[in-house]
């Protein structure tokens, strides 16, 4: 039986890869960058389905829609406003928090109290 890598090595481990990700994103080509974004996109999406569908047992179609909210605010903060992609993906996270709080509210207030 192995033993359990501790959280501190955990997040080393995590640092040391984005910085090998980070630094080989300057030396591959077009295609390769757009491959290996496409793939870490297609990762973070099945990582999110298989904890909620798997591990908490929930079926959501919201999770999908969030992030598809979430991808096209930061395809619009690139393209149209034509800023910094870091700053696309701030603007994507943000706006698909901000759509899921407000959604969250909604469905609070017409669900009603628990009694």
């Amino acid at each position: 039986m192995s033993k359990p890598v501790s959280t501190k090595k955990r997040t080393l481990l995590f640092v040391v890869f984005g910085w090998v990700l980070l630094i080989l994103g300057d030396r591959v080509g077009d295609l390769e960058l757009y491959q290996g974004s496409f793939l870490a996109t297609y990762a973070l999406a099945i990582t999110s389905i298989i904890l909620l569908t798997g591990y908490s047992g929930q079926l959501s179609l919201g999770q999908s829609a969030l992030m598809t909210v979430g991808a096209y605010a930061g395809a619009l903060t690139i393209f149209n406003a034509g800023l910094h992609p870091v700053i696309g993906l701030f603007m994507a996270a943000l706006v698909a928090g901000v759509f899921g709080l407000i959604l969250g509210l909604i469905a609070a207030r017409l669900s009603g109290p628990i009694s």
